[in-house]
């Protein structure tokens, strides 16, 4: 193993252990380069953001079905696949992503696991 690389930035001091011989200095001028990037970034304020999906999704923002859909989403399963590894019918979790139909606690963990999410946000 190689010796541990570290990095003083404006943003933050890192400190990275090679798992085989690298470039040293393509590695720091990498990692200054992101971080620099990173500082350079357009910030937009979280209010601005949650204003804008308000208007998009309407009465439905930040319920539990909501979340469900969103989460479902990100993972790229459809209602059918999820409804399945969740062992129930297809149209329920329409109706749950719709806030027609209420998300148990129990039902909520299963599902939470299966997305990789926190179950709170499902209730």
């Amino acid at each position: 193993m190689t010796q541990a690389v570290k990095i003083r930035h404006a943003l933050a001091e890192v400190s990275i252990a090679p798992v085989r011989p690298v470039n040293v200095t393509r590695l720091k001028r990498a990692i200054r380069s992101a971080l620099d990037e990173y500082l350079e970034g357009e910030r937009v304020p979280a209010a601005l953001v949650h204003a804008q999906a308000k208007a998009r999704h309407g009465d439905n923002y930040n319920t539990p079905g909501y979340f469900l859909r969103l989460y479902r989403l990100r993972t790229e399963v459809t209602q059918a696949a999820l409804a399945e590894q969740a062992g129930m019918r297809q149209h329920h979790l329409s109706e749950m992503e719709h806030n027609k139909r209420p998300i148990g606690k129990v039902l909520a963990r299963k599902l939470a696991e299966l997305l990789n999410c926190d179950y709170q946000k499902l209730l």
